[in-house]
């Protein structure tokens, strides 16, 4: 057999196995460039994230302010750079961050209030009179009642006979209930007041069906008086009425910020709303208001009618509300402010009125106020309570509610993310 032997063999061998090892080291080359790449940019998007963390700190600090809504702040330790919106929305605080880098941009908003207290059930201010309880009371958590302490009333048929069982939760109750922040109260009246060009967007007429974005403008509509009758309506919608807001049950509303004089719910209404008036808001029977919902009556002018009790939240009987209830005036007012629950009232959330609180029901929350005031088909009784249940305990470790308060340690945290 002839054997061919090609001069060079060992060359061409050489060479291909050359080329063999190039193409490998090649691809060692590009998936590494690669990988590297790939790290990067995964560090890029962590660092994104935490520069938009740094954004809700930002909002909830001192040194916020307004114009950071409409301007991006350059980080001061990497090429990122955030815009920071904040506004009352309701009796919570709403936070909108958007961050940016070369490579990436990314969005997230929140309601934004404090942790639940477990530890006070209701505060009034010092009276010189006792509490007079009647039905079925039962506390969970202290009372600061006037240093009258407690006593046993006859209401509507019915009395209290147990006060031991009441008297280990009492405590003296100082001159005054707690201060509302002042930049809080601020925010809420620039809602009333303020619509931002640059944050705002501004439309003729109310849709029958929106859902509006936290990324984009808020969509707002400015008239006299509305009337929401079939409405399906969520999130950044922003309704504004400078006298009357009337919402039928059949309105299907989400997370959607009502303002206007007054606002009425008819009976029978079932939604999450977030409502600011300057005069009154009232709901009718068997209304129910799912978490986080807030209902805030603030007012830097007088009220229009002679009556100054009519100012407030007033509620229908068989009503359920899970957020917030605020009622407050400015300190130039001379008005009255009130909030009243009725029989068989279900509560899960704060009450604050710098005035009066008709306080029925089960309440799983705290309650502040000037003076008790339970208003019954008999009759009107100062400093008494009627069949009420307040226990702050059962939800408090999962539930968020305003920050009223301006007490620095208070922790931060989000009711609801959108």
């Amino acid at each position: 057999m002839l054997r061919v032997k090609l001069k060079g063999g060992a060359l061409y061998v050489a060479v291909i196995i050359s080329i063999l090892i190039a193409i490998i080291l090649s691809l060692f080359i590009v998936l590494a460039y690669f990988n590297i790449q790939s790290v990067q940019s995964q560090n890029s998007f962590m660092q994104l994230h935490l520069s938009m963390e740094s954004g809700f700190e930002i909002a909830q600090s001192k040194y916020y302010n307004q114009n950071s809504g409409t301007t991006w702040q350059k980080m001061p330790y990497n090429n990122d750079s955030v815009m920071v919106k904040k506004m009352a929305w309701g009796c919570y605080t709403l936070v909108d961050v958007k961050a940016k880098n070369a490579h990436f941009k990314i969005h997230k908003t929140g309601l934004f209030g404090t942790s639940a207290s477990k530890d006070t059930a209701i505060m009034t201010a010092e009276q010189s009179r006792p509490i007079g309880l009647a039905g079925n009371i039962k506390f969970n958590a202290s009372c600061y009642f006037p240093k009258a302490g407690v006593k046993s009333a006859y209401i509507e048929g019915t009395s209290f006979s147990d006060l031991n069982s009441v008297r280990p939760y009492i405590k003296q109750a100082s001159n005054y209930i707690p201060e509302l922040n002042e930049s809080y109260l601020n925010a809420i009246e620039l809602a009333q007041t303020e619509i931002n060009p640059y944050t705002d967007s501004l439309i003729s007429f109310i849709p029958d069906a929106l859902t509006q974005s936290f990324h984009h403008k808020t969509a707002v509509v400015q008239q006299g008086s509305v009337i929401l009758n079939s409405q399906i309506l969520s999130h950044n919608i922003k309704i504004i009425a400078s006298d009357i807001i009337t919402i039928e049950n059949t309105s299907q509303l989400n997370n959607i910020l009502l303002v206007a004089r007054k606002v009425i719910f008819k009976k029978g209404f079932k939604g999450t709303v977030h409502v600011i008036a300057k005069d009154s808001i009232v709901t009718e029977d068997e209304c129910e208001f799912n978490y986080p919902s807030s209902f805030c009556v603030y007012s830097n002018t007088n009220s229009t009618t002679s009556n100054p009790l009519v100012r407030g939240i007033f509620f229908g009987t068989q009503c359920k509300f899970k957020g917030g209830l605020l009622a407050a005036n400015d300190d130039k007012q001379s008005s009255r402010m009130m909030i009243k629950l009725n029989t068989r009232f279900e509560f899960i959330g704060n009450i604050y009125s710098a005035n009066y609180t008709d306080a029925q029901g089960n309440l799983y929350g705290s309650v502040f106020c000037q003076t008790l005031l339970l208003q019954t088909p008999s009759g009107v009784y100062e400093n008494h309570l009627l069949n009420c249940c307040i226990d702050p305990k059962k939800y408090s470790s999962n539930l968020t509610v305003p920050n009223w308060f301006n007490q620095k340690h208070n922790k931060t945290t989000c009711a609801q993310w959108f």
